[in-house]
């Protein structure tokens, strides 16, 4: 068993089909079912079961798998350190990024990178900052996370961006005028933090609850384009105003003047410091970007 195998498993795993693996393993299915043949043979053992509508590992395939992923990244941690030996810096930048930061933040940043590091190999995934990015650390899929959610980290943790919530509208709207215009609602996620800060600031504001709503849309892109056509109003994070100069955007204040701000958190393990590709990015966003983002 060795690498080619352990990247065969793997791609299994993902794909859920012979077809699709060959495929992207740019093999034919006879050579993959060959390898596979060669594997069970090795081992003794029945590695997947074929269903119509794919495969699926059996209990001792489930262990190889795991075996296979294990080695991959031992593989792939050997190959940076030897090539940190180096003067040059290189080696694999795995990235999870929240899918706001991506859209609206991110291009500039790897572009620079790149520019400065171009022997280094980017890793990029996105998801969403509650539930996908958590668990891509936390399962060591990727070497940091930057990510719009406050979660508890025992090991590095930065603030990277800090940014107004506001109201966002066609026309100026004083607040003292919302509870008479209709408010548009993301309701494309669940009850979050943000959710609980924002009805306790409209409880310190108006003794009326928040007025009805003119629709619930399940997209807060879709809350910016209503709002846009003076249908209402809704609340977003200045990130995603950006060149947007048919909107007016009020920041939400706390009777003491504060701003209610969202954040952005860059998140990583201490033990990635030693691979020169990460700290150098680490360093680069720290040192340079946090006062351009």
């Amino acid at each position: 068993m060795d690498s080619n195998d352990w990247i065969m498993l793997k791609t299994i795993r993902k794909e859920h089909s012979l077809s699709r693996t060959a495929e992207r393993l740019f093999i034919s299915q006879p050579s993959l079912t060959y390898r596979l043949n060669k594997l069970e043979k090795e081992f003794g053992v029945k590695i997947l079961n074929r269903h119509s509508n794919g495969v699926s590992f059996t209990i001792q395939g489930e262990y190889l798998l795991k075996y296979a992923e294990e080695m991959l990244e031992k593989l792939s941690l050997v190959k940076d350190t030897v090539q940190n030996m180096k003067d040059s810096t290189r080696g694999t930048l795995r990235l999870g990024v929240s899918t706001v930061f991506a859209k609206f933040k991110l291009a500039p940043i790897l572009k620079t990178y790149q520019e400065r590091f171009p022997d280094v190999e980017i890793i990029l995934k996105t998801g969403s900052s509650t539930l996908q990015l958590p668990d891509m650390l936390f399962k060591n899929d990727v070497d940091l996370i930057i990510l719009r959610a406050d979660i508890d980290w025992p090991e590095k943790k930065h603030v990277i961006l800090e940014e107004p919530h506001g109201i966002i509208s066609a026309h100026p709207i004083a607040f003292h005028q919302l509870p008479h215009v209709p408010w548009i609602q993301d309701d494309s996620v669940v009850i979050t933090k943000f959710d609980e800060v924002f009805y306790k600031w409209w409880q310190v504001q108006f003794s009326t609850p928040p007025p009805a709503l003119i629709t619930q849309v399940n997209s807060l892109e879709a809350c910016i384009q209503l709002a846009s056509h003076g249908l209402g109003w809704t609340i977003v994070p200045k990130i995603h105003i950006g060149n947007r100069r048919s909107l007016f955007f009020s920041p939400l204040l706390w009777p003491d003047g504060q701003p209610m701000l969202q954040k952005t958190f860059m998140l990583y393990r201490n033990e990635v410091l030693e691979r020169s590709a990460i700290k150098m990015f680490i360093d680069y966003v720290l040192d340079e970007c946090i006062s351009r983002l």
